[in-house]
């Protein structure tokens, strides 16, 4: 399961041999949001695109029940975005052509997407297309597979024959090919094109120069862990968003690693991988870290950069996790990149669907939330830029709404309150900001794909808990 660069497309394949399309849209979110289970000692808020928050569920019945409630550092805050990420009921295109399982999905920065397959080929698509547009024939499985994200004339592929092959797809041709004499599982491209990594069922990677799309090895590292495991084949690679010079490999022996070069400078405990080709990923921000789990979890990790000499590798175990039945992966969507108003769609499952949401005009996976004057809009995350609706907060706030950050709201002293309830969810919603860090996940949207065939989203809408 693969999300295109730009966001508006998620392409997934699997047993049943067909590669589906799926597109992808944000569409507006209504106030009358059914959510199946209301903690009544929580806070719902829904931010409208003046990131002005209004607090849902006030009709008088609800309220009566809240009053006398006592909230907590314990209890939750829900702020809702203005439009939700869901998934179309049909997929826009169902390629047909494999005669076999298909292991692995790349797509490339003009809308192009490669399929590979234990038939011995990869197939080329292009969504507007309902042909196989080129087949690249093998000697064994293709394991694995990537477009060159500078040119995308070119793409590498792993095989279990040993070889890994640079290919010319207008040519349909290979233009240059090694023979690592072992099994390949993963491969990737540097950001820049200028380089590649390959990694083997026995957990080496090897690093080469393909400038001039010629295979040249630098340098070599091996992978294994200190205790036994089941396997230590290589099952993922991704250079992280944030920072281009660090590499993060997963691996059957349920960890994954940070490469700083060949040097291991962070291992992420937790979840299990040892009989699945699970690959973890980095959110579009690189802030976070996703993988999916054979205990049917998906876990998700911080991720700080580090700059400067490591000493040591560093292990880490928190974590926060959540179910997903059956899941066998887990992508975090990166938003949409290129002008959503040309773009007309969602993705989602064959045949169930779960619905989250995503804010609009998005920037790297975050939306440009506008502040007080609805020209001038700011690329950075909520809730930093939320600003406190008057209408709900009228006895509280003075003339003119109050924005995040902390020191921009008006101090309660300064205020005539004159409804406790009111100066209540005030101070409630206010300690949240204050506890919250800049590595929160608001808005994080994942989407996962289970053995059974069905495919979820999930979306993260509350604001982090002081702990």
């Amino acid at each position: 399961m693969k999300f295109s660069p730009d966001g508006c497309y998620l392409a997934t394949a699997g047993e049943d041999q067909i590669v589906r399309i799926w597109k992808v849209i944000e569409s507006e979110i209504s106030q009358h949001i059914d959510i199946p289970d209301i903690d009544p000692s929580s806070l719902y808020f829904m931010a409208n695109h003046y990131s002005e928050l209004v607090r849902l569920f006030s009709d008088k019945e609800k309220v009566c029940k809240l009053k006398g409630l006592r909230r907590t550092s314990d209890s939750a805050c829900t702020i809702f975005p203005p439009k939700v990420f869901r998934l179309s009921e049909r997929p826009l295109h169902e390629f047909y052509g494999h005669n076999g399982e298909i292991l692995d999905l790349s797509w490339s920065k003009s809308k192009y997407l490669l399929s590979s397959s234990v038939d011995k080929t990869v197939r080329l698509w292009r969504v507007g297309c309902d042909q196989c547009l080129r087949v690249f024939s093998h000697n064994n499985y293709v394991t694995c597979i990537q477009f060159n994200p500078v040119d995308d004339k070119y793409f590498i592929s792993g095989s279990i024959d040993g070889k890994v092959r640079i290919w010319d797809v207008p040519g349909c041709q290979v233009v240059d090919w090694t023979d690592i004499k072992e099994i390949v599982t993963a491969v990737c491209y540097q950001p820049d094109g200028k380089g590649g990594i390959v990694g083997s069922m026995v957990g080496n990677c090897r690093f080469y120069d393909v400038r001039e799309n010629h295979l040249q090895l630098e340098s070599q590292i091996c992978l294994r862990s200190k205790k036994k495991s089941p396997g230590n084949r290589i099952t993922g690679f991704q250079f992280c968003p944030s920072d281009p010079g660090k590499l993060m490999v997963t691996s059957a022996d349920s960890q994954v690693r940070i490469l700083n070069g060949v040097d291991v400078i962070f291992k992420y405990k937790g979840f299990r991988n040892s009989g699945s080709q699970i690959s973890a990923s980095f959110t579009a921000d690189g802030k976070h870290i996703v993988s999916a789990s054979e205990d049917s979890n998906v876990h998700v990790w911080n991720y700080k950069c580090q700059d400067g000499p490591h000493s040591q590798e560093k292990s880490i175990r928190s974590r926060e996790r959540f179910f997903s039945d059956n899941v066998s992966v887990a992508m975090p969507w990166c938003g949409m990149r290129s002008d959503t108003s040309a773009v007309s769609a969602l993705v989602t499952q064959p045949v169930h669907k779960m619905s989250g949401a995503s804010p609009s005009n998005s920037e790297n996976g975050w939306p440009r939330y506008h502040i007080n004057n609805p020209r001038n809009t700011l690329p950075m995350p909520p809730p930093d830029c939320f600003s406190l609706n008057q209408g709900f907060f009228s006895e509280i706030l003075p003339k003119g709404s109050a924005t995040w950050p902390e020191e921009k709201l008006p101090t309660l002293n300064s205020m005539a309150v004159s409804s406790v309830s009111c100066k209540t969810q005030y101070k409630f919603l206010k300690s949240f900001y204050q506890n919250t860090s800049t590595s929160h996940a608001w808005g994080l949207v994942i989407v996962t794909g289970g053995w059974d065939g069905r495919i979820r989203s999930f979306h993260n809408y509350g604001l982090p808990v002081h702990t």
